[in-house]
């Protein structure tokens, strides 16, 4: 039913215990015929241990290895989610440049070094302020930061900070939105949508649907569809949503990386 899911993490995150092989195996007898392996890359973030910077050479050497195994049943590819900050991008781009990545999802996960899920970075703002100041770092990182595939969860500031927190008036940050928007498609990069949100209470995707109308209003074409599990009952989970959604969105192909360049699957 479902071609691929591009947002998957296993024990070499800092968040996650799960074995590589369950990953594969489970995404074979949903029918997958592709997955990308996108585990955490985090550098620079204050008082986050060292779990989150990953050993690449093991973790690549893994993959690869895997990658061989599965061959004639799965497509495995070579993947790493990078939390992006303006100070971080050269690291960023030297680790990236060193190792046959196929693909590669930018992500804000924190501001000024501090993660967003410590809460720190809330205090003294209001809902909209919060918001707005992490999209204007969005929106710095995308201008400066151009080894990537797609940018991660764009919106998911919202899961951050308590009930105070959630929800967004996303009229108020459309500027700042289009502006990130427009600069992803310049770049020749995409996003995804990522169904966590519905994990995570938001009962939603991310982005919110209206920002995923106004990605594809602007000419925006590149789009992939990502779990974002960190165990593997996860793979797929809320995925019929995210096609319910390209089908009124009209839209009719996704996005499949090798070697970070993009190819367009059908699928409907």
């Amino acid at each position: 039913m479902f071609y691929s899911d591009y947002h998957i993490h296993s024990r070499f995150s800092g968040d996650s215990n799960e074995d590589l092989i369950k990953i594969i195996e489970k995404s074979i007898e949903l029918g997958l015929k592709e997955i990308a392996i996108t585990d955490h890359l985090e550098y620079g973030m204050k008082d986050l241990s060292s779990a989150w910077d990953i050993n690449l050479d093991e973790y690549v050497k893994e993959i690869l290895r895997l990658k061989e195994i599965y061959k004639n049943k799965i497509k495995i590819k070579l993947g790493v989610e990078v939390g992006v900050q303006p100070h971080t991008l050269n690291y960023y781009n030297e680790k990236i440049s060193k190792y046959p990545f196929d693909f590669v999802i930018a992500s804000t996960h924190g501001i000024n070094s501090i993660d967003l899920a410590f809460g720190i970075l809330q205090e003294g703002k209001t809902r909209d302020e919060m918001q707005d100041f992490y999209f204007k770092t969005v929106l710095e990182n995308v201008k400066k930061f151009k080894n990537y595939c797609v940018y991660g969860h764009i919106d998911f500031v919202t899961r951050y900070g308590g009930t105070k927190f959630r929800g967004m008036d996303i009229e108020k940050h459309m500027e700042v939105i289009d502006e990130i928007l427009k600069e992803i498609i310049h770049s020749g990069k995409g996003i995804e949508i990522n169904t966590s949100g519905f994990r995570y209470g938001e009962n939603r995707v991310y982005p919110d649907f209206p920002i995923l109308k106004r990605y594809f209003e602007l000419g925006g074409e590149i789009l992939t569809i990502g779990s974002d599990s960190h165990q593997k009952e996860y793979i797929t989970k809320y995925f019929k949503t995210a096609y319910e959604i390209l089908e009124k969105l009209d839209i009719k192909y996704i996005t499949s990386f090798e070697k970070m360049k993009p190819n367009f699957i059908k699928i409907r």
